[in-house]
């Protein structure tokens, strides 16, 4: 199963982006990572070597100017993701509660050898409680500071004391003890990460790292080009030109020999320039600006007045930093599919240029396009538009979640790209609250300018899922916000 993956992902990434089109793209950018590791470990398997991202020193940060401190500054906001690992054969319930018998809120149900999580503060408490007897508490759990984010229930293990633990690991049959060797030794392995590189494991070892290009973040105000035959439209085509695109797989192939459809609508120039600029290095964090042109803000936002907008959703269960559980988001939302549209279409073609894939890996493939693959589904979502009025908000959150130890993918977002279709509210600024820098123990903040895109990555360039990468979208207090967000899944879409 672990070869198939690997397989799969080999195929995915031959077919990331086969015309490479003009970029600022160096043979730097194109090999490893210089901050992946290697690290020796030994989880029962006899030795063996991974190559774990290490964060480089933080005033590798500042080029050409002298760091403001020789050690990254504390951020004010200590939120993290808390990760519950559930080692029993028994499916379990996650509560929080404010104190010890407090009003509890449960957060979700563990099936056996599964994981689960939420974002959490330190001194955040949790417990894990029967299934089946919901006053039968397992094990209490209080949140320590970052980057203390993993948290077990392992009824059987007895620490050295082997004999003891065999005894208790007779009560597992065949599988179930196969489930536990696994999760087990995924966990052990975590735990010479995080002393290895200073970071909690969020994944079930083992991970591959992703297969998508990730764009470089050495340094802050570092900056990249690449370009986009899918350039700018300058004037609205007719609604009849606007009408759903109704074909699949190779049909929607575009030949780079031919102009681009409704080209006598678009800017004349044969390749538009997308220069990314770095405005944090952990998390990746970069501005796009003019992504979009006018009058694709304006397509959007009128697509937008035909939608019934529902009650934003939170992913897996979510505290704030008072305990508030599921009230962390009070935006309204909507999706609005690639081929609603050829100017929409365009959009994610040209977003596909940015992230260096191939757009058919952000569509439905068809007709036998990429066979090999396994899967006919898109690797990115559809896009989703969100609507922030006044008093609205996302509280700091994660885009990623936690997988089944069984999951031979882990498939998780790998990177998010948000486009602002507006400007000029009070508050509404997206927000990277514990980035790394030497300067400020505030949050970066990033100003919503229409048409501009923020890139920001999910997972490191080890496969782990980047702690960092949490973000907000601060609350309104004059005006409204309207945006949309664009996810790119690896290695699959689930």
């Amino acid at each position: 199963m672990l070869f198939f993956l690997f397989f799969i992902l080999s195929l995915i990434t031959a077919h990331a982006k086969e015309d490479y089109l003009p970029s600022s793209l160096g043979n730097d950018d194109v090999d490893s990572d210089p901050a992946l590791k290697e690290m020796s470990f030994d989880i029962g398997d006899g030795p063996e070597t991974f190559m774990a991202y290490v964060q480089p020193d933080v005033t590798s940060f500042y080029k050409d100017v002298e760091p403001p401190a020789s050690k990254s500054v504390t951020p004010k906001h200590n939120g993290l993701a808390g990760m519950f690992i559930n080692m029993s054969k028994e499916p379990v319930r996650l509560y929080w509660e404010p104190h010890i018998d407090g009003e509890r809120s449960l957060i979700e149900i563990q099936e056996p050898f599964s994981v689960g999580g939420t974002a959490t503060f330190p001194s955040h408490l949790f417990f894990y409680t029967s299934h089946r007897d919901e006053s039968e508490i397992l094990i209490r759990f209080k949140v320590e500071p970052y980057p203390n984010n993993v948290y077990i229930f392992d009824p059987y293990h007895v620490e050295a004391d082997l004999g003891e633990t065999e005894k208790n690991l007779l009560q597992l049959d065949e599988i179930e003890r196969e489930k536990y060797i696994k999760i087990r030794k995924s966990y052990l392995f975590g735990e010479v990460y995080k002393s290895f590189t200073g970071r909690s494991y969020l994944v079930n070892y083992p991970r591959p790292p992703p297969k998508h290009h990730m764009w470089r973040a050495d340094y802050f105000n570092q900056t990249h080009w690449a370009t986009t035959r899918e350039t700018h439209f300058l004037s609205m085509p007719s609604r009849e030109k606007l009408s759903d695109l109704r074909t699949h797989g190779k049909s929607r192939v575009i030949d780079e020999r031919k102009p681009r459809p409704l080209v006598d609508y678009r800017s004349d120039q044969p390749l538009m320039n997308m220069t990314l600029k770095v405005l944090s290095c952990a998390p990746r964090v970069f501005e796009i600006k003019e992504f979009l042109s006018p009058i694709e803000v304006e397509h959007m936002l009128y697509l937008a007045s035909g939608e019934d907008l529902s009650l934003s959703l939170t992913g897996q269960g979510e505290t704030s930093s008072t305990g508030e559980i599921k009230k962390t988001r009070t935006s309204r939302n909507s999706w609005l599919e690639r081929e609603r549209s050829p100017i929409l279409d365009a959009i994610y073609r040209r977003a596909a240029d940015l992230l260096r894939v191939n757009e058919a890996l952000l569509r439905y493939r068809g007709d036998g396009e990429f066979p090999d693959l396994g899967s006919e589904k898109s690797l990115a979502e559809h896009l989703q538009l969100v609507h922030y009025t006044k008093k609205q908000e996302y509280q700091a959150h994660h885009d990623f979640g936690f997988n089944d130890i069984d999951d031979p993918f882990q498939a998780q977002r790998f990177a998010t790209i948000l486009l602002y279709l507006n400007e000029g509210m009070k508050g509404g600024a997206t927000t990277f609250p514990r980035w790394v820098n030497a300067e400020t123990f505030e949050q970066l903040k990033v100003k919503p300018e229409t048409g501009k895109a923020v890139l920001f990555y999910s997972q490191l360039p080890d496969g782990n899922m980047d702690d960092f990468s949490q973000h907000e979208a601060q609350k309104i207090f004059g005006g409204e916000k309207w945006l949309t967000n664009l996810w790119l899944w690896s290695p699959v879409y689930n």
